[in-house]
């Protein structure tokens, strides 16, 4: 009976094999067999499809370049590669070698390693008692720096070397990349039969720098993710997407290689064709990136002539379609010392920051779900003062405040008293107000589902969700409700305000075109509730704290929000200067939104002096520019 079962298991096992092959990794044993039975190998790397943005300009473009390649011939012998490096060395500009690559060396000239074994460890390895991998670790470990030191000459030609010795034999090995016409011909001049000339393709970046940390780069799988590379059908010497859109993107962008047969003289036979990669288009508008490129540099211009932003060196400014998810522009600055500017882009979905108000939107929903506002009802704007805490107030005195005019004039206090009333308990003068970290997460829940402090769906990979509080405190609270807790990235803020437009339902941003909205998820709350949360920020744009921010027959809906902090003001690795962060976010018109915008400006000021209106003037540049 147990003989049965462990031959049943067998079977079963065996199956499974089977399955896995057949199905989960067919294509790539198809690879394998085709090699070892066939004999047919692939070309080197395909054209890689463009970039385009929304109209059909070229973001981002191939450029054939010259190389010289290294074939070898059935014949070629390891003293005939030598005599080819030799000759070639002098070409050799700036070698690049690692340790690995001249111990390699040593033992391919050293008739590999055998005198770096003794007699008893040969005799040893002939009666298995070390294996072949052990005898390899010995002759490794005993390759000492002395060596393996060479001169600069020799690095030259051990460089050359070891190009030619990488890979398959059968396999174009380049030994000089994007070179000259003159290059060429004086190499070809010296008519060494192995070499030749062969044209691949580099990346090219019509509009230069702008975007281009989120177009990302190319290069050699790393070493890292090589096992799932070689599982889809890769080989190891393909060029890759490693990060930004063209990681997120490779399968699309990756061209198909020609295929060959290799003859007997090691020499080859074309079979099939290359075939560049597919286009990639995306929502942005390269126009409206680049308007939003020269407003953002101008503005942080003038705010440097300003003693308070002495500490302002970078910001966040970004514009999308709030029914559809979609990324027009989206750009991240830093300013140099020397006034000159970093793109940095990439940042606006790692870097986070204490938004401020601009989340009293989500703030009012929390508020409205678990019975914290009673609708319409008036409040005299004040402090609270809780035990052993400082009062806490709005930024000035509001008189009286509904839910509507508090999101207008954006009032602390009425969120303060929204916050205290969510955890069931009323406000005293000088209370203890105690809260779990189910009160916290009544807050974040919501916040998240609004893409606050969660990841927004962009097809962009290495995207950040900012940094929660971890004490649990009444006053952080308070501070969460109106933006002054947890920190969010710039993205986020767009997702926030997009899904207010969409009342909330909340749909990933994208930048590349899609035909389709993708759909996360959707805010369980009454259309009468989200009535009010608009009509509050529109009212902030029509009599409220952003009233000068964007032409009011645009009709936006919005929010401004300045959040207290600290910051790093010696580079010492510890937060010390009091600054403050300035936000807005809005979409407009209310009727059938057509623009998102969101704009950051981290450390604006210092919490004493006047504040540049960075925010105010970039909205305004940029809403008179854009087509409506």
């Amino acid at each position: 009976m147990k003989v049965k079962l462990l031959i049943g298991m067998i079977f079963l096992s065996f199956l499974g094999v089977l399955y896995d092959i057949n199905f989960h990794h067919k294509e790539y044993y198809s690879i394998l067999l085709k090699e070892k039975t066939e004999n047919i190998v692939l070309g080197s790397s395909s054209p890689r499809g463009r970039i385009l943005d929304c109209h059909g300009k070229v973001l981002v473009d191939n450029v054939g370049v010259l190389n010289l390649v290294y074939h070898r011939q059935y014949d070629t012998t390891l003293e005939r590669e030598l005599e080819i490096a030799t000759i070639l060395s002098s070409y050799v500009l700036d070698p690049t070698l690692s340790i690995t690559d001249k111990k390699n060396y040593y033992l391919a000239m050293n008739q590999n390693g055998k005198d770096l074994i003794t007699d008893e460890e040969w005799n040893l390895f002939d009666e298995r008692k070390l294996s072949n991998e052990e005898i390899k670790q010995l002759k490794w470990d005993r390759i000492t720096e002395d060596m393996i030191h060479y001169s600069d000459e020799e690095e030259k030609v051990i460089f050359l070397f070891t190009q030619m010795e990488s890979g398959y034999s059968y396999q174009d090995k380049v030994l000089f990349t994007d070179v000259t016409d003159d290059f060429v011909a004086t190499i070809l001049n010296l008519e060494i039969p192995e070499i030749s000339v062969s044209v691949s393709s580099k990346r090219v970046y019509p509009y230069g720098e702008i975007l281009k940390s989120i177009f990302g780069t190319i290069g050699s799988i790393p070493k890292e993710e090589l096992d799932f590379f070689l599982e889809k059908g890769y080989q190891r010497d393909d060029i890759v997407g490693v990060s930004g859109l063209e990681k997120e993107y490779d399968d699309l962008l990756r061209g198909k290689k020609a295929t060959y047969i290799v003859n007997s003289d090691n020499s080859l036979t074309l079979l099939t064709e290359e075939e560049v990669g597919s286009d990639l288009t995306l929502n942005i508008d390269i126009d409206v990136e680049l308007e939003l490129e020269r407003v953002l540099k101008e503005e942080m211009l003038n705010a440097h002539q300003k003693a308070s932003a002495k500490y302002f060196h970078e910001s966040y400014a970004m514009i999308g379609n709030p029914m559809t998810g979609g990324i027009l522009a989206l750009l991240g600055l830093r300013m140099l010392d020397n006034l000159d500017f970093q793109d940095i882009t990439i940042t606006s979905f790692t870097s986070s920051y204490a938004m401020g108000s601009v989340v009293k939107g989500a703030s009012s929903t929390v508020g409205y779900l678990n019975g914290g506002i009673t609708v319409g009802k008036k409040i005299l704007d004040s402090c609270v003062k809780l035990y052993s805490e400082p009062s806490k107030c709005s930024y000035k005195r509001l008189g009286y405040v509904d839910d509507i005019t508090a999101l207008k004039t954006s009032s602390n206090y009425f969120q303060f008293i929204t916050a205290i009333q969510s955890t069931g308990q009323s406000y005293r003068y000088n209370m203890k107000f105690d809260v779990t970290s189910d009160d916290f997460m009544k807050y974040r829940s919501v916040f998240k589902s609004y893409g606050l402090g969660e990841k927004t769906g962009i097809d962009y990979p290495n995207e950040q969700t900012g940094i929660e509080g971890s004490t649990i405190a009444g006053d952080l609270l308070l501070n969460f409700a109106i933006g002054q807790y947890d920190t969010y990235t710039p993205i986020s803020l767009l997702q926030y305000i997009n899904t207010i437009a969409n009342y909330g339902n909340r749909y990933a941003l994208r930048l590349k075109k899609e035909d389709a909205n993708v759909f996360l998820n959707q805010i369980i709350l009454d259309q009468s509730y989200y009535d009010r949360i608009t009509e509050g920020l529109y009212q902030v744009f029509h009599g409220g704290t952003a009233s000068s921010y964007v032409n009011k027959n645009l009709h936006a809906v919005g929010k401004t929000g300045t959040s207290e902090t600290f910051y790093d003001s010696d580079f010492d690795g510890v937060v010390d200067t009091p600054v403050i962060n300035s936000t807005v976010v809005f979409y407009y018109p209310r009727e059938n939104p057509t623009y998102s915008m969101v704009v950051v400006a981290p450390y604006i000021t210092d919490v004493t002096n006047y504040t540049y209106p960075f925010t105010k003037n970039v909205s305004l540049k940029m809403t008179k520019y854009l087509p409506i």
